[in-house]
């Protein structure tokens, strides 16, 4: 095991789980989190921030919102429910100090 040399300030986990038709828990995130993930990944990019805020997919988080999807934040250790794509620059904004360049 190696310890990585790269760490970033933020790291969001979006849930893009998917379960089975008439699962009793609903469809998991599925496409609502695969467009809040892509909302975030361009976002990040356009900020040139790659290095420093990471964005993956993820499994079920546990926490399944009815609309929207879940993403968790570290190392904040928080999450963010019913996130939508037009979200993405608000969390990016509330993970950046504000005299952090964009």
């Amino acid at each position: 095991m190696k310890l990585a040399t790269l760490e970033p300030k933020a790291h969001l986990f979006v849930c893009a789980n998917r379960r089975a038709e008439g699962d009793p828990l609903g469809s998991g995130c599925a496409e609502r989190g695969e467009a809040v993930y892509g909302a975030l990944k361009r976002e990040v990019a356009a900020r040139g921030r790659v290095r420093d805020t990471w964005v993956a997919r993820t499994q079920c988080l546990g926490l399944c919102p009815q609309r929207g999807c879940a993403v968790a934040v570290s190392p904040a250790g928080r999450y963010l429910l019913e996130v939508e794509p037009g979200d993405a620059p608000a969390i990016l904004d509330a993970l950046a100090p504000s005299s952090a360049a964009r």
